[in-house]
């Protein structure tokens, strides 16, 4: 980069550190921000004790002669002495701000209508889920989530309306549909892999991405296929008569549950409500593509039946099959008052910090250098 362009940053990034709304931020990890300012003001005050309590090296009480006012530093030395140490404490204070995850809550006022399609995401995310995909070395789960995400991203601006739920033993609505892609890939991208009640050694996701609830683990598929109806219903009550229009059902999943929803997909054909599935196949690539001795779990089959369909995530087309096979659902009219998503703004502070600390260290071996030794 040349000095232009780095200048260039440099002004922008301390524009939007200064316009910044302060009023309004809010914090996803203030107990992180928390842990880290006790620790270091807990490194201070050990700092200041030992300085305080032990006799420095090389000195003794009531050695040397009062040192002539001409001599010892001026007022300008002083300052300019103590400015890199204000600057580095400055840069440690933000960089702890920046720790604690600082956000923006940004919405858009939108008015009118726009065509959507209606789904729902269901993400399975017990703990089968957290074993290895073969020859991966990552997790089925991180596995699944990846296709979800690409999913997500050939599905931008097609206005689709979702509805976030993830399952294990219980199921859990993230959120209610929206419409706003970026909240939406925000949701997705930060839900847990796993839920839990006892991380196995064996389990190789990520610790950041289990969530270890009490009773949790197992793969009970019925209960949130029963509460997904209800909110189909409720939304279809809500939104008006929506008897003729499509709506899709995304299952995301291993497809290993402990009991088949025979009754749950019966009454999503009723509906109207198409249940597709991005499975998580374990099973040996090749062999599953061949055209010997193929099967598929019945979970799969039972899916079929009801005019759903499924989509392989060892086959490099999956995606864009689930892709077109959604897109060809029927769009409805909808009305769109806001959307609001989640602004992270954590590298304004971050570079206001790294920014301190670059004039201040310099600064720092200078006044040392010419000033340190001076009375």
């Amino acid at each position: 980069m040349i000095f232009k362009e780095i200048a260039s940053f440099i002004n922008s990034s301390l524009l939007e550190f200064t316009e910044t709304e302060f009023q309004q931020v809010r914090y996803g990890d203030f107990s992180m921000g928390f842990i880290l300012s006790i620790l270091v003001l807990s490194a201070l005050l050990f700092t200041i004790a030992r300085l305080a309590l032990r006799k420095p090296k090389y000195s003794r009480q009531h050695s040397g002669y009062e040192v002539e006012h001409k001599y010892q530093r001026s007022l300008l030395v002083k300052i300019f002495y103590m400015v890199p140490k204000v600057l580095i404490v400055g840069g440690l204070v933000l960089i702890l701000f920046a720790a604690a995850d600082p956000f923006l809550t940004a919405t858009e006022e939108v008015s009118g209508y726009i065509d959507s399609r209606v789904r729902i995401d269901l993400v399975d995310t017990s703990g089968s889920m957290a074993w290895e995909f073969p020859d991966s070395s990552k997790s089925k789960a991180e596995i699944a989530r990846e296709a979800h995400l690409k999913f997500l991203e050939m599905r931008r601006d097609k206005n689709d309306r979702v509805s976030l739920w993830l399952f294990a033993t219980y199921p859990y609505m993230v959120d209610d549909f929206v419409t706003d892609d970026e909240l939406y890939y925000f949701q997705v991208w930060d839900a847990p892999y796993v839920m839990t009640q006892r991380l196995d050694k064996a389990m190789v996701v990520p610790q950041d991405k289990v969530r270890i609830i009490p009773a949790e683990g197992d793969t009970n598929i019925i209960r949130p296929m029963q509460a997904i109806l209800k909110h189909f219903d409720r939304d279809e009550a809500l939104m008006g008569s929506l008897g003729n229009q499509g709506r899709a059902l995304l299952i995301i999943t291993d497809a290993a549950v402990d009991e088949f929803p025979t009754q749950e997909f019966a009454e999503l054909k009723k509906r109207n409500i198409i249940p597709y599935m991005i499975y998580i196949n374990t099973g040996d690539v090749r062999w599953m593509n061949s055209n010997q001795n193929r099967t598929t779990p019945r979970l799969i089959e039972m899916l079929r039946n009801n005019g759903g369909d499924y989509f392989d995530v060892t086959d490099q087309d999956s995606l864009d099959r689930a892709y077109q096979a959604i897109d060809e659902r029927e769009a409805i009219r909808v009305e769109v008052k806001h959307r609001a998503f989640k602004v992270p703004i954590f590298s304004r502070f971050l570079t206001a910090a790294m920014l301190l600390l670059i004039i201040g260290i310099p600064m720092g071996f200078v006044a040392e250098l010419f000033w340190g030794t001076a009375p």
